[in-house]
């Protein structure tokens, strides 16, 4: 549907020309609406100018005049309201200075002091904290929390005081009297060696294991052995500590110790510095009345030399120096104390009744003795795993091996301790073979007058018990 727009020159009225493609029926409703309405005035819009606007008039039947639109109702909306707020004035404004005066002092008089717990907060400022904030109360705000940090506090306060009261009346006694210093730490010192002393020496170990059955067809080879030295009282007792088997020919017979007297010695040593009764560098006077004749060279030192108390043990054990011996003894206490100490460790026999030489072999032992002596060190007995590892390391180093060593094969270890007297040779050690096996061994060889068979009777007891031990599963 297209219109044209036609201007009047009145410039009055406005009219559309509807188009002719309208249907009849349109046409002649709007004729009819035109006179019903021709009596009535029409009102007319003003019409801007425009170029395109078509100069021409249009017939009457195609006009179609606009009815103006009726303005909308404005609805008023009533106005909600707030409530308002009085802007805060200045107290000045609102009173004088007199008034601001008396109200101050009446705050005075009925307010809280500064020292005064706070007032509660209003129902209105509460509502804007959390309820959980609220229903949990600070432990560091906590009345609790105050207390316990005062007494915390003072309690420090107190302690730095008695601190600094201790140090200024110690510094006073020690200006009025010099020598008290010195008596307070032989005090200490004497403190220390009495709580070293109460320190409980290891429990007494019984053999590796329990002697399980004996080793008859090693005992009938060793008796055959024997047999060829009728002269020689020979003293054996062997044992295997792995299996518990065992061989003992005489092995509770009491024979002069000799030199194998210096393994219990040894032994009580390391005890003794596992105590802390003796320390490893501690240097001991070699006095005259230790000296001794016989193995050893330091007996051609002058008296009044020094050494070292690991410097002594190992020239007891590895050059058999008697001259050390001696030494040790008196460190360790004397014969009397070590004779006491021997028998708590169960050596029955052991006895120490005169300094080295001894060459008539007062003191005495037994082969079982010095087995059971040797088999607790190693099962951890009687001195700590440190010491154990020196004693033996040391036994190792025994220079003296024409014994036991000489039975035994290439490739196998053996920490041992030989004996030398006219009456006695004798020689006692723990052999370890290349098949990880682990043996005790103990020959003391009675003899007359220096008899050097007993040299014979030895290597053949080791070089056999070696063979069978080596071959037995």
């Amino acid at each position: 549907m297209f219109g044209v727009v036609q201007k009047f020159p009145s410039l009055s009225n406005l009219s559309v020309v509807s188009s002719t493609t309208k249907s009849d029926s349109r046409s002649q409703k709007s004729s009819s609406r035109q006179r019903s309405s021709s009596n009535q005035v029409q009102p007319q819009l003003p019409i801007r100018k425009k170029s395109n606007v078509a100069k021409f008039p249009l017939p009457h039947s195609q006009r179609t005049f606009l009815r103006p639109v009726p303005p909308k109702k404005k609805t008023t909306v009533p106005r909600a309201f707030k409530q308002e707020v009085p802007k805060f004035q200045s107290h000045r404004s609102r009173r004088n200075r007199r008034e601001e005066l008396a109200r101050l002092r009446k705050l005075t008089e009925q307010g809280p002091t500064s020292s005064a717990r706070p007032k509660k907060r209003s129902e209105k400022a509460r509502s804007f904290i959390p309820q959980s904030l609220l229903s949990k109360k600070s432990s560091v705000t906590s009345p609790k929390y105050f207390r316990s940090s005062s007494l915390l506090l003072y309690i420090t306060r107190m302690l730095i005081l008695g601190m600094g009261m201790a140090v200024i009346i110690g510094t006073i006694l020690s200006i009025l009297n010099p020598g008290s210093n010195s008596n307070l730490i032989s005090q200490a010192a004497d403190n220390e060696v009495q709580t070293n002393q109460e320190w409980k020496s290891p429990s007494i170990v019984p053999l590796v294991v329990q002697q399980t059955r004996e080793i008859t067809a090693l005992k009938t080879e060793l008796d055959t052995i024997i047999a060829k030295y009728p002269k020689l009282r020979p003293g054996i007792f062997l044992i295997d500590t792995d299996t518990g088997s065992y061989v003992d020919i005489n092995g509770d017979a009491t024979i002069a110790a000799a030199s194998t007297i210096k393994l219990p010695i040894l032994v009580a040593f390391f005890q003794a510095v596992d105590q802390g009764r003796i320390k490893l560098d501690d240097m001991l006077t070699m006095e005259e009345s230790h000296i001794a004749e016989g193995s050893g060279n330091m007996q051609f030192r002058r008296p009044g030399s020094k050494y070292g108390a690991l410097q002594t043990a190992r020239k007891m054990i590895i050059i058999s120096d008697n001259t050390a011996t001696n030494m040790l003894i008196e460190e360790l206490g004397g014969a009397k104390v070590l004779n006491q100490l021997f028998q708590s460790w169960g050596l029955k026999n052991t006895v120490i009744n005169n300094p080295l030489p001894d060459l008539s072999g007062t003191n005495t032992t037994t082969p079982k003795d010095l087995i059971n002596l040797i088999s607790q060190v190693n099962q951890g007995g009687l001195v700590s795993l440190k010491s154990r590892d020196r004693l033996f390391g040391i036994m190792e180093n025994t220079q003296n091996n024409s014994l036991l060593p000489r039975g035994i094969g290439r490739g196998s270890i053996i920490a041992h301790k030989t004996g030398n007297l006219k009456s006695v040779l004798a020689d006692v050690g723990m052999i370890d073979l290349m098949n990880g096996k682990r043996y005790l061994l103990a020959v003391l060889a009675r003899r007359p007058d220096n008899d050097q068979d007993a040299v014979g009777l030895i290597r053949g007891i080791s070089k056999k018990s070696y063979q069978y031990l080596k071959l037995s599963q």
